[in-house]
């Protein structure tokens, strides 16, 4: 059994929490849009879109990876390309959402900059360096995936949750 083998499937644990947490939040985040869908298809709420779909997003991310480490002989090479794929879609994605754009039109705080672009984009990021350490097969490249799948389920939870708090503060006033 060679050392990446060993050090997937002692990281196996982790991959099946992590994406059924990933899994478990992104339903959850479907049923609290649900809850208030005229705040959500109002035509003047782009800017909960626009941090709503990217919540989603860093959930199926997360799953994606999860499921990717879970993949059985998954070789160093083709987890290398998967993830690369995986970050460089991430970032391509950051920068089309339309994040940065609502975030200076809305006039948010640096600490919602830090969580809707920053954080998710060096996420991504290392995601891209964990695939190119994979393609050498260099076991910390699990530490550094695991790291970015953590900071994104833990990215979209606390985004989730401040989504909430706008749609259910914009319900409760009438205003959108």
């Amino acid at each position: 059994m060679s050392l990446w083998t060993q050090s997937l499937e002692g990281w196996h644990d982790f991959d099946v929490l992590i994406g059924t947490a990933a899994a478990t939040l992104m339903g959850l985040t479907f049923i609290a849009v649900t809850l208030a869908p005229e705040v959500i298809a109002d035509r003047t709420s782009t800017a909960v879109r626009a941090f709503t779909t990217p919540i989603v997003a860093f959930f199926a991310t997360v799953l994606i990876v999860s499921l990717t480490v879970l993949i059985p002989g998954l070789t160093p090479a083709a987890a290398a390309i998967m993830f690369a794929v995986i970050g460089a879609g991430g970032i391509a994605y950051m920068l089309s959402t339309g994040v940065q754009r609502q975030w200076r039109e809305m006039e948010l705080g640096i600490d919602d900059w830090f969580w809707y672009l920053a954080l998710p984009v060096l996420s991504y990021v290392a995601l891209g360096v964990s695939a190119a350490a994979m393609w050498n097969a260099d076991p910390w490249a699990l530490y550094v995936a695991a790291a970015a799948a953590l900071l994104l389920l833990v990215v979209g939870i606390r985004n989730a949750w401040d989504v909430v708090i706008t749609i259910v503060q914009h319900a409760g006033t009438g205003d959108r």
